[in-house]
């Protein structure tokens, strides 16, 4: 037999619950069956909500006031509600949106309310991400255009960074010896050296590595 539920969730701007009792009980819900959890600023009151869904079964019916009783954002609003309508296979009434009423619709195929609002859940937490994502990649792009530098600022080159080099490629000293010279580890001394090589390229001073040149990155 199918049993009707209510389940109220009082947001930190919420003090009361009143008016939803009303409108909970002028749709025949018993007071025993109805939930009300108090959401604080420090943590997310859902005992009384973890109770009802241990409590609701297949085809039971529950009214909530609107969405965001099951969640702060779409992302778990999705998963409460494919909680309770595929998993538990319980009916759900958002009494704000009256259209959105599972009871509406089935077919031999499913609920097809049920199946509507889940896909708008899932799909629209997609759709924020990638503007976001968007928004991010045109500012990053804009930022760059007008010569701002993203990530750690390079580190100059020692003074004696050639001499160094040149040493090194003539084979006078070891990769390790170099590095510690120019007080940087070993593989960043390789990368600084194909920096170098490349500016000495650019400059028609083509520098011709040796020795250990094959590590570089």
């Amino acid at each position: 037999m199918r049993k009707t539920y209510g389940y109220i969730r009082l947001w930190p701007d919420e003090t009361d619950a009143d008016s939803q009792l009303i409108t909970l009980r002028e749709m025949q819900v018993s007071d025993k069956n109805i939930y009300i959890d108090r959401q604080t600023d420090d943590g997310c009151g859902c005992m009384q909500y973890h109770k009802l869904l241990k409590t609701l079964k297949a085809n039971d019916l529950l009214y909530i006031k609107s969405l965001d009783a099951l969640g702060s954002d779409y992302k778990e609003i999705g998963r409460q509600w494919r909680m309770i309508t595929r998993e538990k296979t319980a009916d759900v009434v958002v009494l704000d949106i009256p259209q959105l009423d599972t009871r509406r619709g089935k077919t031999q195929f499913g609920t097809l309310v049920a199946d509507l609002v889940l896909s708008m859940l899932e799909y629209v937490p997609g759709v924020e991400h990638t503007a976001r994502r968007q928004k991010q990649m045109e500012g990053i792009a804009s930022a760059r255009r007008s010569g701002v530098r993203f990530g750690r600022p390079l580190m100059p080159l020692p003074d004696n960074f050639d001499q160094i080099c040149g040493m090194w490629q003539r084979g006078e000293i070891k990769g390790q010896k170099a590095a510690e010279l120019c007080h940087m580890s070993r593989a960043s001394f390789y990368r600084k050296v194909h920096i170098w090589e490349e500016r000495q390229e650019n400059s028609g001073k083509k520098c011709v590595a040796a020795g250990e040149a094959e590590q570089i990155r």
